[in-house]
């Protein structure tokens, strides 16, 4: 009798070994190299003024998803995009990456508009180890001695304002206006370019506007008092119509110079009667762009992922909207190139100028980071002025729709 009993324990565990061996686990949880590669994006459709940008974001997430898993996914685990429908509201956000992590843990998480929701899921994803791609480019994802796991993927501040510098220098300009919002970005953007404009020897002279107000002619009466020689402007959404009118019913006819986010606003890169584009108001205004939004210079990488994207419907906004897009295929180089989707040796990975040049991404060529700066360190050629002109399929360059 012991004998059979022996027996069949040992036929038992032969069978167990077997299910090891052949991925058993739990009849809901697929063996550990075959788990999707779990990427969160805080998305959603109604956000206001944001809705496009997180449209965008989220299109060129799955767009990239597409791509990377026809090539193999992360290290071989097909990536699994999760979206969180929480319309840029930082609580929701936050609620719904708690929920997320107690069902089934992110192996990333990526932003697709505004730093509010950024700075609310820092801390959680730090804790749990998080690769974070960050395109809100707030402050606390740039902590690479307390929270290796984030990166940002918009240019930085020095980056945007330092382009400035060639055109500044071609004009020959001496004296330089800064009028900016009062957010939280605006605020640094006005304090950053004063700084580095003095810094180069111009005079500068900032002032700020309320982006609630419906009219910004007081603000720019005092501007216009410094008798500058060009004005750098920042803003977004219906501000930058006030600010352009302002400009208009006062008959100044200084030369204007919008930073990327001024680009981004549909405004300026639409025709009437939904936009300014041959208008009067945007006569004396050039855009920053990255070399990407231009249609007729665009790479290879950029024309394959513009592609990718329309295949995922409309492109609302502009490329510098589609930092997702280049989030996927970061992750992909560097799960690929650590041969492993371990937290640790992906960010290690990325740091690497072989992956992130290579990535093949969209917006930018590359993303070259440092290990003690998770901003990519982007030259100040990166970026180029350009008229206003119809912007389509996320580029500008376009005579009409």
């Amino acid at each position: 009798m012991k004998a059979r009993l022996g027996l069949v324990a040992g036929l038992l565990a032969v069978g167990s070994l077997l299910l090891t061996a052949c991925g058993g686990g739990t009849a809901d949880e697929p063996p550990a190299d075959q788990t999707p590669y779990r990427v969160m994006i805080s998305g959603g459709s109604d956000a206001g003024a944001f809705t496009n940008q997180l449209k965008t974001g989220v299109a060129a997430a799955k767009a990239a998803t597409e791509v990377v898993n026809a090539a193999g996914g992360v290290n071989g685990r097909k990536v699994e995009l999760i979206e969180s429908q929480d319309n840029a509201d930082a609580t929701k956000a936050l609620s719904n990456l708690r929920a997320q992590i107690a069902k089934a843990k992110p192996d990333a998480y990526l932003t697709a508009a505004g730093s509010g929701v950024s700075v609310a899921v820092a801390g959680i994803l730090q804790q749990n180890e998080i690769i974070f791609l960050d395109s809100g480019n707030a402050a606390e994802t740039n902590k690479p001695s307390t929270n290796p796991y984030a990166f940002h993927l918009a240019a930085p501040f020095k980056t945007v304002i330092e382009s400035y510098l060639p055109e500044l220098q071609a004009k020959s300009y001496k004296k330089v206006g800064v009028l900016h919002g009062n957010s939280a970005y605006a605020k640094q953007f006005g304090a950053t370019a004063t700084e580095t404009y003095k810094a180069k020897g111009y005079e500068v002279n900032a002032v700020e506007y309320d982006a609630k107000a419906l009219d910004m002619i007081a603000q720019i009466s005092a501007l216009q008092a410094f008798k500058p020689d060009v004005v750098v402007f920042n803003g977004y959404g219906a501000p930058v119509g006030y600010v352009l009118k302002g400009f208009t019913k006062l008959g100044w006819n200084v030369p204007l110079l919008g930073d990327t986010s001024v680009t981004a606003t549909p405004l300026v890169t639409q025709l009437p009667p939904d936009g300014m584009v041959g208008t009067p108001e945007v006569a004396n205004l050039k855009l920053e762009i990255a070399r990407s939004l231009d249609a007729a210079t665009a790479s290879a990488a950029t024309k394959k992922a513009v592609e990718a994207m329309k295949a995922q419907g409309q492109i609302f906004g502009s490329l510098n909207n589609c930092f997702n897009y280049d989030a996927i295929m970061l992750l992909a180089a560097a799960g690929n190139n650590a041969k492993s989707s371990a937290p640790k040796e992906l960010t290690a990975a990325l740091l690497k100028p072989e992956v992130n040049a290579n990535a093949g991404t969209a917006v930018y060529p590359a993303y070259p980071y440092l290990a003690d700066n998770h901003q990519p360190q982007l030259s100040a050629d990166s970026h180029i002025f350009v008229a206003p002109s119809v912007m389509k399929d996320g580029q500008v360059g376009h005579t009409g729709n």
